[in-house]
């Protein structure tokens, strides 16, 4: 009788394992899936400021001669001096400046333009009161280039050809390295932008930027 009962429980534990088994599996899939995504979220958000300086520096010597104070029409420009005013009054001064009857109002190392800084200060959460230093700028031009594909170009999941192409997309100055004419702007014929950085230059700066990143 008690082997009966001992060989009860044995069976009885078996189609409890196989009955339950497979959302057994499926538990362990889906943790090791959510994991993996999680990984990949961290590792994503973990690519060193540094990583990113010669290729900002290739982009601002195409924009604005490396001056954090240039605003369209005047690289050389030293007043107003952006770099000591708050991001609110960059703003004002990128509309008055248009009103003004100028065709661009981009400002900075970087030359963003006005929808585009507003669109940078509420992503990042900024201040009003912040003021937009070199620090700033050259935070919101690394998140440009987070937009255009950089954790992706990092992680090798587009080529070197593509990121370019795709900062093209953000800085005129720069060339559009595919297509019929890769040398010229992406928005070449504008009447306002010429590329300025060779695309030997450009492509050379993008893979030393995944060396410094990986």
């Amino acid at each position: 009788m008690v082997l009966i009962r001992t060989q009860l429980k044995r069976l009885k534990r078996r189609l409890l394992r196989r009955k339950y088994r497979p959302f057994l599996v499926t538990g362990i899939f889906v943790v090791l899936v959510l994991s993996i995504a999680l990984y990949s979220s961290l590792m994503s958000k973990h690519i060193d400021p540094s990583a990113y300086r010669g290729l900002l520096d290739t982009i601002a010597a195409g924009e604005s001669s490396g001056n954090y104070n240039a605003h369209f029409g005047n690289a050389a420009n030293s007043s107003p001096q952006f770099t000591r005013m708050t991001v609110s009054e960059v703003v004002q001064w990128q509309k008055e400046y248009v009103q003004a009857g100028n065709p661009s109002n981009a400002v900075g190392r970087y030359q963003i333009i006005q929808p585009t800084l507003e669109g940078l200060i509420k992503e990042l959460r900024i201040p009003p009161s912040t003021i937009f230093n070199e620090i700033l700028q050259d935070k919101m031009a690394i998140t440009l280039m987070e937009r255009r594909g950089a954790i992706d170009f990092a992680r090798a999941t587009i080529s070197a050809e593509q990121f370019a192409a795709n900062l093209a997309k953000e800085w005129a100055a720069l060339p559009r390295i595919t297509g019929d004419n890769p040398a010229a702007s992406f928005y070449a014929g504008d009447g306002l932008n010429a590329s300025r950085i060779p695309v030997g230059t450009m492509l050379g700066a993008v893979r030393e930027f995944k060396k410094a990143a990986e």
